[in-house]
């Protein structure tokens, strides 16, 4: 297999994984306040499909996110998505609409999928500026999807201990 197909074939493997985690998620999973120190699904949620985004759109290309470009904030009601190192209390007993995500969503990996679909071989050493020092386009390609993977578990077993099936299988 190809290099580029390998990638194609690793990101709609992510997608399906995530779409997997959420089969079932009411508003009520979505927005219940979790136990203990674990963030809600809601933030955990908005969070992953931002960082894809920031990866994709803002790191690997340098354009605005889809967020921002697509005036999220406005359509979700949130100031802005969680992230790293912040404090993400807020969400615990915040009320987020599901559909409005579900449409950033949709819009974060039609950008993603079109950003690989033109993606070359040489692209994919390039270094890009990501968290304080610079990576590959393919580390940061690895990054998105191992970080998606891992949420999509996390909100699985959220839904689990709120009392819903986690995964469908």
């Amino acid at each position: 297999m190809e290099v580029l197909e390998y990638i194609r074939y690793e990101i709609e493997g992510m997608h399906r994984a995530v779409n997997n985690s959420l089969q079932g998620l009411t508003p009520e999973l979505f927005n219940a306040a979790t136990p203990g120190m674990a963030n809600s699904i809601n933030a955990t949620y908005v969070h992953f499909l931002h960082s894809e985004d920031n990866m994709i759109q803002k790191v690997i290309q340098g354009k605005p996110t889809v967020w921002e470009s697509g005036g999220w904030s406005g359509k979700t009601g949130l100031p802005k998505p969680p992230g790293i190192g912040e404090d993400w209390s807020e969400y615990k007993h915040k009320q987020v609409a599901i559909q409005p995500i579900a449409e950033y969503q949709a819009a974060v990996w039609a950008a993603t999928e079109a950003f690989v679909a033109g993606l070359k071989p040489e692209e994919l050493d390039r270094k890009v500026k990501f968290a304080g020092g610079e990576r590959s386009v393919a580390d940061v390609l690895h990054l998105a999807i191992a970080q998606a993977l891992g949420h999509a578990g996390e909100i699985a077993a959220l839904k689990g201990v709120l009392g819903a099936k986690g995964l469908p299988i």
